[in-house]
């Protein structure tokens, strides 16, 4: 009896599919303004509701101008705000990302297809 119950207990925190909308891959590359990779940093993808956007917003690392969202994290198809944090990538302190490049985070409006995706971003 105890197995049967510890099998529901795991099927049900499994579940039996992909729950909510689907979701997709968005990968790309960041630049600073001078067209040099941004060496470490926060990419950060935020649902923009005003444009009917309701869906999940997302975050990823990058590094050496690279980011990567895979499906699990990945983003709906839709309007979303952008938001970047460049860091320099030498460790300082507490901070293994390093310093930050810019006072202020970078933020862009964009609009991703419903379908894995390709987006690159040369920072302002």
């Amino acid at each position: 009896m105890p197995r049967i119950i510890v099998c529901l207990l795991i099927f049900g925190l499994v579940g039996c599919g992909q729950n909510g909308p689907t979701k997709y891959t968005v990968n790309g590359e960041v630049q600073m303004p001078d067209g040099k990779p941004v060496p470490a940093g926060e990419i950060t993808f935020e649902p923009d509701a005003a444009a009917g956007n309701k869906g999940p917003g997302s975050m990823a690392q990058i590094k050496d101008g690279k980011y990567s969202l895979p499906r699990d994290q990945g983003v709906v198809g839709g309007a979303y705000s952008v938001i970047i944090s460049p860091f320099d990538g030498v460790a300082h302190g507490e901070s293994l990302q390093g310093k930050p490049l810019r006072q202020v985070p970078y933020s862009e409006n964009v609009t991703l297809p419903n379908e894995d995706s390709v987006k690159d971003f040369k920072l302002k």
